[in-house]
């Protein structure tokens, strides 16, 4: 990597920090441009050579976050998770995130609570090769454990990792996340 592709790093790790701690502060409707790059302490024009719009940046930012915990996928031929596969992604690998991630983990609560933030956060998923990779590998996780409805089993999955996350992340001194995230993971391998 050259000085410069460094530099170019640091200063987009450093626009992301900043959107994220403002996006998580102040909503994301109520945060400009300009509010951004104030607190980048880059010009407004610098910050639009990185980025055309709040939009854009906002999706970089979002698709960055999830494929951050995906990339931790297992990687199998069959691309399918084991009993094992998905305890350990749960475990080591969602958990250790939310510690290590708050705000990145703050913003995805808010952008939950907010219709227009979650179907701009959708839209901008879907596009994802990582996430919709992960929606498959659930519903096949689902589909060889023998749910009825595998489709469903991963939207209930997803909303009730979500909400336990959202939890965590808003009230972590008063839930008792270990005991509920163990019990979430028995009942998902469980079935047979």
């Amino acid at each position: 990597m050259t000085k410069r592709d460094e530099i170019k790093k640091v200063k987009k790790s450093n626009i992301h920090d900043s959107a994220i701690k403002l996006f998580s502060n102040k909503g994301y409707f109520q945060t400009s441009i300009s509010d951004i790059s104030k607190e980048a302490n880059i010009s407004k024009g610098l910050l639009y050579h990185y980025y055309s719009s709040k939009e854009e940046l906002f999706e970089e930012i979002v698709i960055e976050s999830v494929e951050s915990i995906l990339n931790y996928l297992p990687k199998n031929e069959k691309q399918e998770f084991s009993d094992d596969d998905l305890a350990y992604f749960l475990n080591k690998i969602i958990i250790p995130s939310l510690d290590n991630n708050k705000a990145k983990w703050m913003l995805l609560i808010l952008l939950l609570s907010q219709q227009k933030l979650f179907e701009l956060a959708l839209k901008h998923l879907t596009k994802s090769k990582d996430y919709v990779e992960f929606e498959n590998i659930l519903q096949k996780y689902f589909e060889t454990k023998g749910y009825e409805k595998p489709d469903i089993e991963v939207e209930l999955f997803t909303s009730s990792l979500m909400g336990i996350c959202i939890q965590y992340i808003t009230n972590p001194s008063f839930f008792p996340f270990n005991a509920v995230m163990e019990q979430f993971v028995k009942r998902i391998i469980s079935k047979s």
